[in-house]
């Protein structure tokens, strides 16, 4: 007996619980061989699952390696004392079995259970005995996917639960999604998930497996030969000689299916891979060998009744030939069918088939399928068939069903099919555009919004919009959030859908709220939507209309009791769209006034909500941009820094990459790694290319590029940035609370260029490039507690007073950061009207606060106003030369040619200057000498286009 209850002798003839009902085959050998590791590991992965929690396996290997005689083991050994339920992803699930697998695992579960009617109400989709389906929403997908979950925990309550989903190769876009769902979400104790795929193992799912802790990965080598010789003995009933497991081995590449094919061949081999399999078919007699080609057209599992319908024949003579078949080996009994015992053997006897056999054997398998309910498959076999028109009419409605179980992905597919097919005489239901239109919604709720907007042009294109401007809007509606969503924008495209739609109708409410979240932040053009948005979504009771215009009101006056509606709303609604938004909405309310540990909160649940449905890439990488500017704002920059770098690494959208990469830019400039700012400063040219980046990005974006340029001691470039930020009109449109930190990055440049050499003109320059600051400043409003910190801090930096009020507000929010900068420039202030000791107990708590925080140049500075000293009189005059020339950009070999000097002295000239003057790297002397008056800034060169470039330290 095993650890499991089990005995461990194995009969020719193998019984293990799967696909919902106990399968009997006969094996060709009865002895399994190569496998003892990983039927242990096997074990010892589900030990696992139940002593610590759920467990993931992924078998891999190529087609007849055995991955389904490793389960069909693995079942055998576990005993009644654990609970083992299967399925399988068919090839035709490519077109149009979404859910394959599972459909089959929770028929059994449902058995097992006792479900009653009206507890899995999304469920009764896919199982009409559960009782009334529950209606169409936004949020069914994530329901069923959560009745889904409920039944397995449920099952896996009571004993040891293994599901095995095989082939996942095959496995359709929503069979992929909910194991995703089910892989991340399962917590019950006594659940492994044993998964089969061939390589490679690419793709995001798979990539999710490998990558998930705790995944059990197995790989299925061949056999060598001693493993072929006893799979030999196992078949043959007796010892093979060495010449002939030499040659088995060698003719099989040591894949155990095509030793069992090779085992009686004798002498003679077949030519190819697919002859060889054709060994025991062809040699069939007549009428098992017909049986066997008819089975091969169903494309995988075949239920009995459809055998007998398609080759009109039932009873004991029908049964005598299948069992032939099964005894044979070629066919196993599968639930209340058949499938072949292997993939490869019905793909050859299928490739087989002369081309009229197929197209016949087709068309008897679409007429018997007519009325039975199965569109996907029936519009697999017309089309194979040649029938057209039956093709057309059976995959229309198989998108229909697509859409109705949630599996978007498929049904873009369908859809497709759908126009390729097209006749305007076959009768739909439905015409050209309301394909196309359905099509472009799928493709928008499937995340293929590049081929959606083609759907939408192509609709648009074909509609009349004086005839038909409901019909015209709702496309402008569907392009204009699939080009939102690749990031873009689609503002024009909802304008002009108002424009067609009469005022107070729901339809212009839900758009006005789609265009008002597109116009944010841009809170002027945003508010007038907003409002209209609200008044009609509570005078027609629509939530989710009135959701939106709930969480522009909350965005514009900062009422957290519009947010708590709004979440419950969206909860009610359960859309996880809404869902989602809601933390960004709060994140940011929060953000504003200042309370960060909340803002973090909010937008870390909503990052988990994402991982939940699988929307982490999307939704998720967006919320890890407002969690990390919370973060960084806290003075908690290696949570930042992590949070930033899984986002990156998630293959974010362009616009939440593009967020992400700025703030890793910042925050890498905080911390004094020049090279890694710089390096995103260039990404984030090439990302925007030659257009200008959405106006919710271009505040931070001309952030970075100031400060960064001020860093690497050019501050006439920065201050071109700075004129760069002031002429853009986005500056003005968009929230204070966002303008103004571009504001005090100008400030800042302003400061820095003023060393103690600064002329008259230069200061001169100064004061008008302060006064254009405070000129914007003095324009815009002021949004929440953050953004009137920000505001004292700015006029601090303008008026050089004040600083004691901006430690104080910084103080107030706990940002450590922005309260040690504070606390450095105010005690420069104190130095210059001669209170030392005051200017020292700020640098104190300055000092500490830096060096906290990892703050390299600021802590560099502090340290330099603690320890005065004349650089000037530091520096010999052969370093001055040198240090100017290393201003100028010149390396150490460039610099002892120049100087007649070898490159080794040079590089003692420049360790020395670098020590004097308290600088890390050769960049920040230089900014420090420009700072300082001790080298003239170099003529910065500008490009044929005009424009600067982001240079790199």
């Amino acid at each position: 007996m095993n650890r499991h209850g089990a005995s461990g002798d194995l009969s020719i003839y193998m019984q293990h619980l799967y696909a919902g009902a106990v399968v009997t085959w006969r094996v060709v050998s009865p002895v399994f061989v190569g496998r003892d590791e990983e039927l242990s590991a096997l074990r010892a992965a589900l030990d696992t699952a139940v002593e610590r929690g759920p467990g993931v396996a992924l078998v891999t290997g190529d087609a007849g390696i055995g991955k389904s005689r490793l389960l069909a083991e693995f079942a055998l050994s576990l005993g009644p004392g654990v609970r083992v339920v299967g399925g399988a992803c068919a090839e035709l699930g490519r077109d149009g079995l979404p859910y394959a697998p599972f459909v089959t695992i929770l028929r059994t579960l449902i058995r097992i259970e006792g479900v009653t009617p009206g507890r899995c109400r999304r469920l009764a989709r896919w199982f009409p005995e559960l009782g009334e389906a529950a209606e169409d929403t936004e949020g069914g997908k994530h329901q069923l996917y959560e009745e889904v979950l409920m039944l397995v925990e449920r099952a896996a309550a009571h004993q040891p639960l293994v599901l095995t989903i095989e082939d996942l190769h095959w496995a359709d876009a929503a069979t992929s999604e909910l194991l995703g769902f089910l892989v991340r979400n399962l917590s019950a104790a006594g659940v492994l998930l044993v998964i089969t795929c061939r390589p490679p193992e690419t793709g995001a799912l798979l990539s999710e497996l490998i990558r998930r802790p705790g995944t059990t990965r197995l790989r299925l080598d061949r056999l060598d030969a001693r493993d072929v010789g006893r799979q030999l003995a196992a078949i043959l009933g007796t010892e093979p000689d060495p010449a002939t497991v030499g040659r088995v081995h060698e003719r099989s590449d040591g894949n155990p299916l095509f030793v069992e094919a090779l085992a009686r061949s004798g002498e003679r081999t077949p030519d190819s891979a697919r002859d060889l399999l054709l060994n025991g078919p062809r040699s069939l007699p007549g009428p098992a060998r017909e049986l066997l080609r008819v089975a091969s057209v169903s494309g995988g599992h075949l239920p009995h009744r459809l055998l007998t319908l398609v080759t009109g024949h039932d009873g004991a003579e029908l049964d005598v030939v299948l069992r032939e078949l099964i005894d044979k080996s070629l066919l196993v009994m599968s639930g209340d069918g058949y499938a072949f015992r292997h993939a490869l053997i019905r793909d050859a006897v299928y490739e087989d088939l002369l081309p009229g056999e197929r197209a016949r054997l087709h068309a008897r398998y679409a007429q018997a399928l007519r009325a039975h309910g199965a569109p996907a498959e029936l519009a697999a076999h017309a089309r194979a068939a040649g029938d057209r028109a039956l093709a057309l009419s059976a995959t229309h409605l198989a998108a229909g069903q697509a859409h109705r179980s949630y599996a978007y992905a498929e049904q873009v597919r369908l859809l497709g099919v759908v126009l390729d097919l097209w006749d305007p005489e076959v009768q739909l239901g439905a015409d050209r555009i309301d394909v196309l239109t359905d099509a472009a919604e799928a493709c928008m709720l499937s995340g293929d919004y590049a081929l959606g907007i083609e759907y939408a042009d192509a609709a648009l294109a074909a509609v009349d919009e004086w005839r038909e401007p409901e019909r015209t809007a709702l496309l402008l509606e569907h392009r204009g959030r699939l080009r939102h969503r690749l990031g873009g924008t689609g503002t024009a495209d909802w304008e002009r859908a108002l424009d067609l739609l009469p005022p107070g109708g729901l339809q212009r409410g839900r758009l006005l709220g789609v265009l008002a979240m597109g116009l944010l932040p841009e809170i002027e053009r945003a508010r007038a939507p907003f409002d209209e948005a609200l008044a009609i979504g509570r005078a027609t009771g629509d939530a989710t209309v009135t959701v939106r215009g709930l969480l522009g009101v909350a965005s514009m006056t900062g009422h957290l009791a519009a947010l708590t509606e709004a979440r419950a709303l969206a909860e009610r609604l359960d859309s996880s769209d809404l869902l989602m938004t809601v933390p960004m909405y709060e994140a940011t309310l929060h953000t504003k006034a200042g309370d960060h540990p909340r803002a973090i909160e909010a937008a870390r649940d909503g990052m988990r909500l994402a991982r939940r449905y699988g929307l982490g890439r999307s939704r998720g990488a967006e919320l890890a941009r407002y969690a990390a500017r919370g973060l960084i704002l806290a003075g908690r920059w290696d949570e930042a820094a992590t949070v930033l770098a899984q986002a990156l690494r998630e293959d974010a959208p362009p616009q939440s990459k593009r967020g992400l990469r700025t703030l890793t830019g910042h925050l890498a400039l905080l911390r004094g790694d020049l090279t890694t700012a710089a390096e995103v400063a260039l990404a984030l040219r090439h990302l925007d290319g030659e257009d200008q980046p959405p106006s919710g990005s271009l505040a931070p974006r001309h952030q970075l590029l100031c400060l960064l340029a001020a860093a690497q001691g050019d501050m006439e470039r920065a201050d071109r940035y700075v004129e760069r930020a002031l002429s853009d009109p986005a500056l003005t449109r968009v929230f204070s609370s966002d303008a103004r930190p571009v504001l005090v990055a100008g400030a800042l440049v302003q400061r820095a260029r003023l060393s103690p050499r600064a002329d008259r003109e230069l200061r001169q320059r100064v004061a008008a490039r302060q006064a254009q600051l405070a000129a914007v400043d003095a324009a815009l409003g002021v949004d929440g507690a953050l953004d009137s910190a920000w505001q004292t801090m700015l006029r601090a930096l303008i008026d050089d007073e004040g600083w004691d009020h901006a430690v104080a507000r910084w103080r107030e929010l706990r940002q450590p950061y922005e309260l040690a900068l504070c606390l450095f420039h105010g005690a420069r202030a104190a130095l210059a009207c001669g209170d030392r000791p005051g200017a020292t107990t700020r640098l104190h708590e300055a000092a500490r606060l830096s060096h906290a925080l990892g703050a390299a140049p600021l802590s560099r500075q502090i340290t330099r106003l603690l320890r005065p000293r004349s650089a000037q009189d530091g520096l010999t005059e052969r370093e001055r030369e040198v240090l100017q020339l290393l201003a100028d950009g010149l390396t150490n070999r460039q610099i002892a040619a120049r100087l007649h000097i070898s490159p080794s002295t040079a590089g003692v000239h420049v360790s020395h200057i670098l020590t004097k003057l308290n600088a890390a790297t050769r960049t920040e002397a230089a900014s420090i000498a420009f700072q300082q008056g001790l080298a003239a800034p170099p003529p910065q060169p500008r490009h044929a286009d005009g424009a600067d470039r982001p240079v790199h330290p």
